[in-house]
């Protein structure tokens, strides 16, 4: 039986509706069809159980924080190794988080980096240090079990692309991803050129099917707030 799935979004609804057309298991309705559950960018329909894209989730049961960093292909991959116990006990995390002036990295970017370095750590952190000035943000964290991280933040790129890399040391192994390596090498005549691969829509389907699942099993959101919050109070210690 197919979940009915509506969508009440500020940004992005086409690509996310465009994204659940594609899953088999639901059908795409709209807010006043009584939907199942719905992806909202505020939380609309009481007792419905949704998923919020942006902002802070207040405490319900049925209202799950939105996670899309988590659901990148290249981090879907680490995890899967960690999970796997290929990498061992993550030991140091570190992510470059690089943007021109024109697009600074915000709040949410800061929030999706503290989040994936508790997520994939596996703990919250009970050393926080950060380091800022005009364009630039540098935090350190540190774990229970030794482990640490290190996110790294500036905008002083030239005008264009960004640039993102994730790397994962453990006691058994490494997993890394990175811009500089996920590119296409392009032969148009003159000097070659080497492109990013589109993937910014591709976390929208296996966030969307998380969801679903856990809507099905019925699970509480409540845990997953709790994992939101302990990102948005570390984001709110080092905020200068």
């Amino acid at each position: 039986m197919k979940t009915r799935l509506a969508f009440h979004l500020s940004i992005r609804e086409d690509d996310y509706r465009a994204a659940a057309s594609r899953m088999r298991d639901v059908l795409v309705v709209e807010p006043g069809d009584v939907p199942d559950a719905l992806v909202t960018s505020a939380p609309r329909v009481p007792g419905t159980p949704s998923l919020l894209v942006g902002g802070d989730p207040c405490e319900a049961a049925n209202l799950f924080p939105a996670f899309p960093w988590r659901f990148s292909p290249q981090v879907r991959v680490i995890r899967s190794s960690l999970d796997a116990g290929q990498i061992g006990k993550p030991g140091l995390l570190r992510m470059h988080v690089w943007s021109p002036a024109s697009q600074p990295p915000g709040d949410e970017a800061r929030l999706a980096a503290l989040d994936l370095a508790l997520w994939l750590t596996g703990e919250c952190a009970d050393a926080v240090h950060a380091s800022h000035n005009s364009h630039s943000s540098l935090i350190h964290l540190g774990f229970p079990g030794g482990a640490m991280a290190m996110l790294d933040f500036t905008n002083t790129l030239p005008e264009g692309e960004g640039y993102l890399s994730l790397s994962l040391i453990g006691s058994r192994g490494s997993a890394y991803a990175d811009d500089h390596r996920d590119r296409n090498l392009i032969f148009n005549g003159g000097a070659p050129a080497a492109s990013a691969p589109r993937s910014d829509s591709a976390f929208i389907v296996p966030m969307l099917g998380d969801f679903i699942t856990a809507v099905r099993e019925g699970r509480s959101a409540l845990s997953a707030q709790e994992e939101y919050r302990n990102a948005a109070e570390l984001l709110r210690q080092i905020t200068p």
